[in-house]
């Protein structure tokens, strides 16, 4: 079985509250965009197996792996995971959420486990805080840590333009810097799109990657609709009418990025099951 685990872009982004175990409180409108990782599921006598690139670390660490060991008992038919990067990492996008939602999807409907949507957003929110997201339909509203997930019927623009600048932004560090900066918390509101694509923690990534302004303004010379940062960065992104005038600027400033430049359009769903 093939699944198509795709990425998120956060169109916003606040910081609501801060909890005692050190997690912070959000409000996030989310869409998936069809840029995808391709993950091949083989059933197996038993056990699970990983094959991934090595740019993703340790395959014990790997969202992917965690996701089968908890959603197969011990004993039961196992399966071969195999996955092929198409999300840049490290950049905000959920590559490693997504591919862990996509592996619960896939393996409950290859060995006909018959678990329920939320049997299955219970185990993913033990993983990563977005997993619950990529298990259900989009655009979404998320709080919480993420694990409150309601699907909007909200306009989203027809294409994007992402600029994936050449560095990571570890999410660990942009919310300590984000508590060492003492920023303010936004008070909660309702799921609307914010102007300018608000996100509470560009003053935190800017703080640790300041060369983010740069690509900022690079992107915004194409982009009248404004700059977004997805999730912690290091990622950007900009709304264009089509996917054609999302190439159109691609073309301009492609000389002038050192990174990636892609053109993506949002999509209804986190994963897609290729029989």
């Amino acid at each position: 079985m093939e699944v198509l685990a795709y990425a998120k872009l956060n169109l916003t982004l606040r910081v609501v509250g801060r909890r005692a175990d050190g997690y912070h409180e959000l409000q996030s409108l989310v869409t998936a965009v069809d840029l995808a990782d391709r993950i091949t599921l083989t059933r197996a006598a038993e056990g699970v197996t990983l094959r991934a690139p090595p740019e993703l670390g340790p395959p014990e660490r790997n969202l992917a792996l965690r996701a089968a060991h908890a959603l197969l008992p011990a004993g039961e038919p196992g399966v071969r995971i195999e996955i092929e990067k198409g999300i840049p990492a490290g950049a905000g996008l959920g590559g490693g959420s997504a591919d862990a939602a996509a592996v619960l999807a896939g393996v409950n409907e290859l060995l006909s486990l018959g678990r329920t949507w939320e049997e299955l957003a219970a185990i993913g929110i033990t993983l990563g805080a977005d997993v619950p997201f990529f298990l259900g339909p989009g655009p979404a509203w998320l709080e919480g840590i993420g694990e409150r997930v309601k699907p909007v019927a909200i306009p989203i623009p027809a294409a994007f333009l992402i600029l994936v600048p050449p560095f990571r932004s570890p999410t660990p560090d942009v919310y300590r810097a984000f508590d060492e900066l003492d920023l303010p918390l936004s008070p909660r509101t309702e799921p609307v799109p914010g102007p300018g694509f608000p996100n509470d923690l560009w003053p935190a990534a800017v703080h640790l990657f300041p060369e983010l302004r740069r690509w900022r303004d690079l992107l915004a010379r194409v982009a009248p609709g404004g700059v977004g940062m997805t999730g912690s960065g290091s990622a950007l992104f900009a709304p264009f009418p089509s996917r054609s005038a999302a190439a159109a600027g691609r073309r301009r400033i492609r000389p002038d990025v050192e990174g990636e430049l892609l053109v993506a359009s949002p999509i209804r769903s986190g994963y897609r099951i290729r029989a």
